[in-house]
């Protein structure tokens, strides 16, 4: 598997390009609803939906505006092997048709846990998947990297929607679902989490139908 291989250099070269990117392509990048009270002393797991390209992106940009951690993002290792700089921004790969590279991923998961309180990336569907795929299809790597770290991380899910509304370019979306600490012992398993998931995504779908407003990101 490829490691992350963070570097200073990289993301001071990134995060303006990905600034003027982003502008380019979308008209707003919104946040609906409230930020969340991360407890500061545990490591984070952001787990959202996946149904496009930028997806990874998305979580880039949401750490660098919101959460400032030092954070990590799992990978397709065919698409992190063309594109190797991404791991100089906390990009690691997960080979998901070999049993053995998913263990080794997700134990790599556990020992970046173990790094003191980052936020760590993942999908729990494994792949990318149209919006309105249900069900969402959660596979169980979560519930293996809870299982094998042993202490409390706090759980976020995240709920992303594009849309071309009223604008040439489309407009992006987020909605936070609630913070959940847990280990082991108290996660609820991921049959909850895919249902919280799932109506994060409802709930996400009737705001951007009642126009609500929310943060814009890229000001």
């Amino acid at each position: 598997m490829i490691q992350a291989q963070h570097r200073f250099w990289a993301d001071f070269i990134f995060q303006p390009y990905l600034t003027r990117l982003f502008k380019r392509h979308f008209h707003t990048i919104q946040l609906l609803g409230d930020l969340p009270e991360v407890p500061n002393h545990l490591p984070l797991l952001l787990l959202p939906n996946h149904s496009t390209w930028w997806d990874g992106f998305f979580i880039y940009l949401l750490n660098k505006r919101i959460f400032r951690r030092t954070a990590y993002l799992m990978m397709l290792e065919a698409q992190l092997s063309k594109y190797k700089f991404f791991a100089k921004i906390g990009a690691y790969s997960i080979e998901p048709k070999h049993r053995q590279g998913i263990v080794e991923s997700l134990e790599y998961t556990v020992e970046l846990l173990k790094r003191g309180t980052p936020l760590i990336s993942i999908f729990p569907q494994g792949e990318l998947l149209p919006w309105h795929t249900r069900p969402l299809d959660y596979k169980r790597g979560v519930e293996w990297v809870l299982r094998e770290y042993g202490k409390p991380v706090a759980i976020l899910p995240v709920a992303i929607r594009t849309e071309f509304l009223g604008e040439k370019r489309p407009e992006v979306f987020f909605f936070f679902g609630d913070i959940k600490v847990c280990d082991s012992d108290t996660f609820r398993g991921m049959e909850w989490l895919e249902e919280t998931e799932t109506a994060l995504l409802a709930d996400l779908a009737l705001r951007i139908l009642r126009q609500e407003k929310g943060l814009n990101l890229l000001h």
